[in-house]
């Protein structure tokens, strides 16, 4: 790979090189002339430690071939980094954090989302990997206890066997129940392709995971649509800006709403969803602005748009 003179180096040849002048481990043998020893760890010692061939981690070293991500964890072990030098590592090559987020996440940064969750005056949650609900903001909580129903705890569980869900969520099959399906589907089939970078938590969602998918084929209604998701080569790979269909508890009109999906840097693995009123398309529907169902959707205004999502 020709570079220009004046180029910098590429980041992961020096932070490697770095690491392994600053390695404060057990020394190596002695080598060199008059038994000197170079300080830190050569690139033959760091191949040993990984059991991979000197040269294959020479042309990682100089990027000749790229590092494959599974290995990224055992290079950090070989080098000792720290944690914030493992993420480091890990964004340097991914250009993103490990699959558990960052080791060490600003606590401001983690309170700053709880409090733009409650903040908002859509209704806002936040989900893990297996759908279990984390949090919720008021908006959200008034979709269901003026109805007198209990907030649900997982929302996977919920739209696909609450009875309310039905009531709750307009076209409820084609609208909310064949997407997640099909988002399930393809969680379930590509968790077994991760073990080796299975963890305890993975492996607790992937079991939640599976016993949702076996209560769902003791349903006869929904072990149909699992078949025929099954038999499908479709999947859903995320419901980030989905339009869907809402009831508010009040009745009355269904409100077009676009789920929105986020994920906060310190921790990938918990979804934020938000259910914004719908922009597009005829009779857009309002928030309401104060009273019992504050920050719920509402009927249709007048001129059929929403100026604000945020009111």
């Amino acid at each position: 790979m020709d570079r220009r003179l004046d180029e910098d180096p590429p980041l992961i040849q020096e932070f490697l090189r770095e690491a392994r002048r600053n390695f404060t481990g057990e020394p190596e043998p002695i080598t060199g002339h008059n038994g000197y020893r170079p300080p830190g760890l050569s690139q033959h010692a760091v191949a040993q430690r990984l059991g991979i061939s000197p040269r294959l981690y020479q042309d990682w070293e100089a990027c000749g071939r790229p590092i494959p991500a599974h290995r990224l964890d055992s290079l950090a072990n070989a080098l000792r980094l720290d944690s914030r030098q493992r993420d480091e590592l890990w964004f340097i090559v991914t250009g993103g954090y490990p699959p558990r987020g960052p080791a060490e996440p600003d606590p401001e940064a983690v309170t700053g989302w709880t409090s733009y969750l409650h903040a908002l005056q859509v209704p806002a949650l936040t989900l893990d990997g297996a759908w279990r609900i984390l949090e919720t903001n008021h908006a959200w909580r008034q979709l269901f206890e003026p109805a007198g129903q209990a907030p649900p705890a997982n929302l996977l569980r919920f739209v696909l066997f609450d009875p309310y869900a039905r009531q709750l969520c307009g076209e409820w099959k084609a609208g909310w129940v064949r997407d997640f399906l099909r988002q399930l589907r393809l969680q379930a089939r590509t968790a077994p392709h991760l073990q080796a970078q299975a963890t305890p938590h993975r492996a607790q969602t992937q079991q939640e995971l599976l016993t949702i998918i076996e209560e769902l084929r003791g349903d006869i209604e929904l072990a149909r649509m699992w078949q025929a998701e099954s038999e499908s080569t479709r999947v859903a790979l995320h419901n980030d800006g989905r339009i869907r269909l809402l009831r508010p508890p009040s009745g009355g009109y269904l409100q077009r709403v676009r789920m929105l999906v986020s994920s906060p840097a310190h921790d990938p693995r918990r979804r934020v969803l938000m259910f914004m009123p719908a922009v597009t398309g005829p009779a857009v529907p309002a928030l309401r602005r104060s009273g019992p169902y504050s920050g719920v959707l509402s009927g249709p205004p007048k001129s059929g748009l929403v100026k604000s999502g945020l009111l």
